[in-house]
């Protein structure tokens, strides 16, 4: 059986430089684009939701002008935005009583009444002091609270998309497979037993292996079954949680589920970690791989096929 590389701590401090300058790179690159591409957008969804805000204060078509709004996934956002602090879509329909689809607005005008109610109550009076103050906004106001407005949405997206790197880095993973011809099981059953897993030369993405869910589950030519997580961390103090609690916690799981034998778990790395918790993750048996050099993945699959 084809074994995969264990690296020694220097290898391990020189790939964490190596991987916090690509996160350095990409952070850095982000803040000067998606945060600005986010911010744009929403100033001018804020624009015409101000527009709406003197006929919702004055009770005026608040059903027509709440299912409009509503109906279109930004604006919807940006009227969770005129609160302080935003409220989420769960707690407005739970604090209105009504679902929040346009149908349900326009049948029953007076659940679309209770939710422009329940925004205006909580309306930011330093953001919109002319609706607590019920008087016009002045041009200058209505400027500001675009801005305020925007950057509050547009930071939230940027940190959202942050949340999603790990997707990303697992369409990498699984564009790698796909490079060393393994194949997509679009099914996702939970596997329970190894029969259950795919077969040799086929991969199933996110799924539940034994007790816990994976990633990305691998059949290898040899018959075990490599598990994968994606990780993506921020600081060296964050990857413990990420790596040694999470990453080698399911391993744990999956060899006492499995045997030690029959379970090959790796982790996927991307962004700052400490190089010590790394080499411990690998002591307790944790195969590791670096998003910024998935050639290292390659080739444990290609070495392995090559046996069979």
């Amino acid at each position: 059986m084809s074994e995969p590389r264990r690296w020694t701590l220097a290898e391990l401090e020189r790939d964490t430089e190596e991987a916090t300058s690509v996160f350095r790179e990409e952070r850095l690159k982000e803040s000067l684009n998606q945060y600005s591409e986010f911010f744009e957008h929403f100033c001018g969804v804020f624009r015409d939701l101000v527009d709406h805000l003197p006929a919702l204060a004055r009770g005026e078509d608040s059903a027509d002008t709440l299912a409009e709004i509503l109906s279109a996934g930004d604006a919807r956002t940006a009227l969770r935005y005129l609160a302080a602090p935003p409220v989420s879509d769960d707690d407005l329909r739970t604090l209105a009583k009504t679902k929040l689809s346009a149908t349900a607005l326009k049948a029953t005008p007076e659940n679309a009444r209770r939710v422009a109610d329940i925004v205006l109550r909580l309306v930011d009076p330093h953001r919109f002091p002319w609706i607590a103050e019920s008087r016009a906004a002045t041009t200058d106001e209505v400027e500001r609270a675009v801005v305020a407005s925007s950057a509050m949405v547009a930071a939230q997206k940027v940190s959202t998309a942050r949340r999603g790197a790990s997707k990303l880095q697992e369409e990498a993973v699984k564009d790698v497979l796909r490079s060393c011809a393994f194949i997509e099981d679009g099914s996702r059953p939970d596997i329970e037993t190894l029969v259950d897993a795919p077969a040799p030369g086929r991969f199933r993405g996110e799924c539940k292996l034994g007790g816990t869910k994976a990633d990305i589950v691998v059949r290898l030519y040899d018959q075990r079954v490599l598990a994968i997580e994606c990780k993506v961390s921020n600081s060296a103090v964050n990857s413990f949680k990420r790596v040694n609690h999470e990453a080698v916690g399911k391993a744990r799981s999956w060899r006492s589920d499995f045997g030690r034998r029959q379970i090959v778990a790796a982790a996927v790395l991307s962004g700052v970690f400490n190089p010590s918790n790394l080499a411990t993750a690998q002591d307790e048996g944790l195969v590791l791989f670096w998003a910024f050099r998935l050639d290292d993945l390659a080739d444990f699959l290609i070495s392995g096929s090559r046996t069979h």
